[in-house]
């Protein structure tokens, strides 16, 4: 078989899996929505700068989508854990200028440990107390469930052993790498989300938040959060 026929033969094979990915998923439109959500939200942000990163976050999520609908789930998951740092690293950034300058310029990266740091970290108490009082609880257990996700992405991304298993190496629709997907994409969301009202909520009008509904539908179970949209304290 020549270059050519091989290209073939694998495009074939992607486009098998992509019509079994659409009839396997229980929620097909989950990642646009997801990915509609956080641009939405981004554009209700003043900062140029922010709004571009979160931006590109939404895109990742697309890609995400489109690429683990191939079967290559590996890709997905890198571009999961790639749209967690940065929209992380977009509100991390909304409040240390000189790092953004740095990266802006290519002289720093994006660090998972300052994202999730104690003191500095965007999940931190300190970070819930400035910016959105009452969610320092709730920031705890979204630190904790953002620890598991981009350790679980990771594993992809780093190629632990146990993420290169037999049926693993060859091009073929894998359901239970499908549903982890789906699984780990909603994770990222709601975190990311989570992290984006604790920074922003509190100092946006009454305008903005009515363009923003999905904010209730998703996270308006957190009391703090319910209540600054207009809605009750306790259900």
């Amino acid at each position: 078989m020549d270059a050519k026929q091989h290209l073939e033969s694998l495009r074939s094979s992607l486009n098998e899996i992509f019509d079994q990915s659409l009839i396997n998923r229980g929620n097909i439109g989950s990642s646009h929505y997801y990915s509609s959500c956080i641009y939405d939200f981004a554009q209700n942000i003043a900062s140029d700068d922010e709004r571009k990163i979160l931006e590109t976050v939404a895109a990742q999520i697309e890609s995400a989508a489109l690429i683990s609908a191939f079967g290559l789930y590996r890709q997905a998951f890198a571009s999961l854990r790639l749209a967690l740092e940065m929209g992380l690293g977009a509100v991390y950034f909304s409040i240390h200028r000189l790092e953004l300058n740095e990266w802006q310029d290519g002289k720093a990266d994006i660090k998972w440990s300052q994202l999730i740091d104690d003191e500095r970290g965007v999940l931190s108490k300190r970070f819930a107390d400035a910016f959105f009082k009452g969610l320092a609880d709730e920031s705890r257990l979204q630190k904790e469930a953002a620890s598991r996700v981009y350790r679980k992405l990771s594993e992809f991304v780093h190629g632990n052993y146990e993420t290169w298993r037999p049926e693993g190496l060859t091009l073929s629709y894998q359901q239970e790498l499908d549903s982890e997907y789906e699984l780990l994409c909603k994770a990222v969301f709601d975190i990311i989300m989570f992290s984006l009202c604790c920074r922003y909520l509190k100092s946006m009008n009454a305008e903005e938040l009515d363009t923003m509904s999905f904010i209730e539908v998703e996270l308006g179970h957190i009391a703090p959060i319910r209540e600054a949209l207009g809605g009750p304290k306790d259900l």
